[in-house]
């Protein structure tokens, strides 16, 4: 059987559906398969792919997100004789026709109001309408669907129920470079290199609304005002600096925050494990996540985790972190309080941590995902 598997986020900076689209073809490649793969990158995309000879690797120029998805990429699957389409992001060309798994990572499009703001009224209007159009009709045309987590499986059958029963969890893995234990003289290098501080605590990710970054600061800032004596403690966030970014920055100014929050844009994935490594405690009190995988890759680098009640947050990170109400800016100040006030709670956080990390393989996602493959034709 030829399969096609879209993977055109490859290359997106901090892109978790990036991430996840990379593991994932690697840990196919690595099982047993007589399947031959077509695997479809942007041309923005230029690392080599660990894959193997039955691995086809093909650039192409539509980004992800675009008409080009929808109107036209069927002609680029169907030149190369494709049995089976499976797209690792719930867009598909409304003329496709053959077999269809669609990875379904979160419906914030759907779900989330803001999720195409800051843009202009007309621009704003046609991305909602391409997104309320185009996810609900690629779901509708999905043989199967493989769901990031139970609470997006729960959203896709509340919006669409008839799409329920077709639907199955398929849990991501850890990235192999993020369960690795960078050496004392690599994390010595990066803290030197970035100039940070023995306690800080850290937050990577985008900056849109779903992040819950102002209700975050509003939260640190009050913790720093409790505790006058944590003058030390500082907040790190690697973010791309997006068209939600201006907001965030302006709030840090205006509350006299920019020596206490250090804001970086770029990291390499080594560095980014050192970061883990370095810092006191991961800040990730989101609103949305289809999944969190920076929570895993904290806990796999014996770093504790802030996170939230809200969405996948709890089915992945299990009983190793304290979790708090994202609405809450009071609770997540007394999440930050807990956890400084308790040095017995960082080390057993930090135990099952490293224990939670285990129920997440590529090698299990990879069987899971071979295993939809075959019953789609028997």
């Amino acid at each position: 059987m030829r399969i096609a598997i879209d993977a055109r986020y490859l290359g997106e900076e901090f892109s978790g559906i990036g991430v996840y689209s990379q593991n994932l073809v690697e840990a196919l490649a690595r099982e047993e398969t007589t399947h031959e793969f077509v695997v479809f990158v942007h041309k923005d995309f230029h690392d080599k792919l660990d894959v193997g000879d039955n691995f086809e690797v093909v650039s192409e120029r539509a980004r992800p997100v675009s008409i080009r998805t929808v109107a036209t990429m069927q002609d680029a699957f169907r030149r190369h004789d494709i049995d089976l389409l499976h797209s690792l992001f719930p867009l598909v060309p409304f003329a496709w026709r053959k077999k269809l798994l669609l990875h379904v990572h979160d419906l914030q499009p759907l779900l989330d109001p803001d999720f195409t703001g800051n843009r202009s009224p007309w621009l704003r209007f046609l991305y909602d309408s391409f997104y309320q159009f185009s996810y609900p009709a690629a779901l509708r045309h999905a043989d199967y669907i493989a769901s990031d987590s139970f609470a997006t499986k729960a959203s896709i059958r509340r919006l669409l129920p008839e799409c329920g029963e077709k639907t199955l969890v398929v849990y991501g893995g850890v990235p192999a470079e993020a369960r690795e234990v960078p050496s004392e003289d690599f994390i010595n290098q990066t803290r030197k290199k970035y100039d940070l501080p023995q306690r800080f605590i850290f937050y990577i990710g985008s900056t849109r609304p779903n992040k819950n970054l102002l209700n975050m600061l509003e939260a640190f800032e009050d913790y720093t005002r409790k505790k006058p004596e944590d003058e030390d403690l500082i907040w790190v966030m690697v973010v791309n600096q997006d068209r939600f970014f201006e907001p965030i920055f302006a709030r840090i100014r205006e509350r006299g925050l920019l020596g206490r929050v250090r804001i970086l844009e770029q990291i390499s994935e080594a560095e980014k494990v050192a970061f883990y490594r370095m810092a006191s405690l991961l800040y990730f009190v989101t609103k949305f996540e289809g999944f969190g995988l920076p929570v895993l890759e904290a806990q796999a680098q014996s770093l504790p985790v802030l996170a939230s009640t809200h969405s996948a947050l709890p089915e992945v990170a299990g009983r190793a972190a304290i979790l708090v109400d994202a609405d809450e800016p009071d609770e997540i100040t007394a999440g930050l309080e807990r956890f400084f006030s308790d040095p017995d709670l960082r080390t057993k956080m930090i135990e099952t941590g490293l224990e939670n990390v285990k129920r997440f393989t590529w090698q299990k996602t990879a069987k899971d995902v071979l295993a939809m493959y075959d019953h789609l034709f028997t």
